[in-house]
C-alpha cells in the first residue's frame, strides 16, 4: 500500500513539471495550387502552433522541409506577394520572433494580404524573407519561432480556413527540374489541422488511472481483511 501511494505521489508531482501547453495544431503545406511541384517529399512546409485555452498568447514554429534550391521569399512591402501566409480569427496583435535559425524580415498583420492566385485578400498574417533583407531566403532546414499575442483569451485554435478554404499558403521559388516553371503556390489543401495530444493532457489521464487503481486496491484489501 505504501509503495502504491509513493507511485501516485511521484506521478502527481511529475505532472506539474511537464510543459503547460495543452494543445498543438499542425498545418502541413502539401498541395500544389498552381505552378511546378517543389523538390522533395511532402509536406514542403510545416507550421506548428502550441497554446493553452484561456491564454492570450501561443508559440508558432515555422519549418522548411524544402529540398535542393527551393526557397520561400516574398516582397518587401505589404502590397507585394507574401512569402508564407495564414488566416487567423481572431486577428492577432503582434508576432515576435523569439528563436529559430532564420526569422522573417517582415511579419505583416493586416487583412487583404497578397497571396497570389490562392485567394487575394483571404490572409491576414504574412511572413516574407526579402532578397536584400537580413533574413535572406527561407530555405531547406530553416526554422523561425514566433510568440503570437492576442487581445482576448483563446477559446479555440485561431488558425481557421479562409474564404478560399485554406489555412495557409506559400510561394515557393527556385524549383529545379521542371521545364515549364520554377515557382509554385502551395497550400494545406483545405485540410483540417491535426490536434496533437500534449504531455499535460496525458499526465492528467495518468494521474486519474493511478487514482482509480488506488481506490480499487483499497476496496479489495478492505474486503479481505477480517473485521475486529
Amino acid at each position: 500500500m505504501k509503495k502504491l501511494w509513493m507511485t501516485f505521489a511521484l506521478a502527481l508531482a511529475g505532472s506539474f513539471c511537464l510543459p503547460a501547453y495543452a494543445s498543438t495544431i499542425n498545418i502541413d503545406l502539401n498541395s500544389v495550387y498552381t505552378g511546378a511541384t517543389p523538390t522533395g517529399p511532402m509536406p514542403w512546409l510545416q507550421a506548428e502552433f502550441a497554446y493553452n485555452l484561456g491564454d492570450t498568447s501561443g508559440t508558432l514554429t515555422l519549418t522548411s522541409k524544402l529540398s535542393g534550391s527551393d526557397f520561400v521569399q516574398g516582397g518587401k512591402n505589404v502590397k507585394a506577394a507574401t512569402g508564407w501566409a495564414f488566416y487567423l480569427d481572431p486577428l492577432l496583435q503582434s508576432a515576435t520572433c523569439t528563436g529559430g535559425t532564420n526569422c522573417a524580415d517582415h511579419a505583416f498583420i493586416q487583412n487583404y494580404l497578397n497571396s497570389g492566385p490562392t485567394g487575394l485578400g483571404d490572409y491576414n498574417l504574412g511572413f516574407t524573407w526579402s532578397k536584400n533583407g537580413p533574413g535572406g531566403r527561407f530555405v531547406a532546414g530553416d526554422t523561425a519561432i514566433y510568440t503570437l499575442m492576442f487581445a482576448d483569451p483563446l477559446s479555440a485554435s485561431p488558425f481557421v480556413a479562409n474564404g478560399a478554404g485554406f489555412l495557409s499558403a506559400a510561394h515557393i521559388q527556385g524549383i529545379t527540374g521542371d521545364a515549364g516553371d520554377s515557382s509554385a503556390w502551395i497550400t494545406d489543401g483545405g485540410s483540417t489541422p491535426n490536434d496533437v495530444p500534449e504531455p499535460s493532457q496525458l499526465s492528467v489521464l495518468l494521474v486519474g488511472l493511478l487514482a482509480l487503481s488506488l481506490m480499487l486496491y483499497a476496496r479489495r484489501r478492505a474486503a479481505v481483511e477480517p473485521r475486529v
